[in-house]
């Protein structure tokens, strides 16, 4: 028993990674492709709408979950990461033009707010919860440039190359983004499948 089972994150939803392993497992390729299927249409039910933010946690279909009363329904520290692994997804496999036009959102609702001073967290809705102006989420929104198209994107990565190696308290989590974010931009964050395996993929 318990609660943890009763809703999800939509930072853990990795429809890039499961399309990898649907390709190169020797079994269960459909059951991998169900899996890309359905976080792609969770992604969809878990933004908002206008200012394209998730939540830390969801319910199932979608809707923000604050299990025990945290605020985890808002856009916080693990949010940051959902603009990443949608811009990964589309770079490898650019099935879903709705994952363009959703970091185009989101990066539109961050430059709307400063590229260089937007806080690390918000209401889905779009109001300042106040904290920092945080590296890793200048990282994430770096990233997410890799599945967009406004012209400010490249403000996101300059500001992320201009951005200081993270330090103190909060070092291990601003600067492992930090790290991935520098990679990706980079093109060196790439899906290794093995030579002659090959299962084709999903067609979704």
């Amino acid at each position: 028993t318990g609660s943890a089972d009763d809703f999800t994150d939509p930072s853990y939803h990795l429809p890039h990674y499961y399309e990898v392993w649907a390709r190169v497992a020797d079994k269960n390729n459909g059951f991998w492709c169900d899996a890309v299927s359905a976080s792609r249409d969770f992604l969809k039910k878990a933004a908002n709408p206008k200012t394209g933010l998730f939540p830390d946690y969801a319910n199932f279909d979608g809707t923000p979950a604050d299990p025990w009363g945290g605020g985890k329904g808002n856009f916080s520290f693990d949010a940051w990461r959902v603009a990443m692994n949608i811009a990964l997804d589309y770079e490898w496999f650019g099935k879903d033009e709705w994952e363009v036009e959703e970091n185009n959102r989101l990066l539109n609702f961050f430059y709307s707010k400063g590229v260089n001073t937007y806080s690390n967290q918000y209401t889905l809705a779009g109001k300042e919860i106040p904290g920092d102006h945080s590296t890793g989420l200048v990282a994430m929104n770096a990233a997410a440039c890799l599945a967009a198209t406004i012209p400010q994107r490249k403000d996101f990565v300059q500001a992320l190359w201009n951005a200081e190696i993270p330090q103190g308290h909060y070092r291990y989590y601003d600067g492992v983004l930090y790290m991935m974010g520098l990679l990706q931009v980079s093109g060196n964050f790439k899906a290794y499948v093995p030579a002659g395996v090959n299962n084709g993929g999903c067609s979704k």
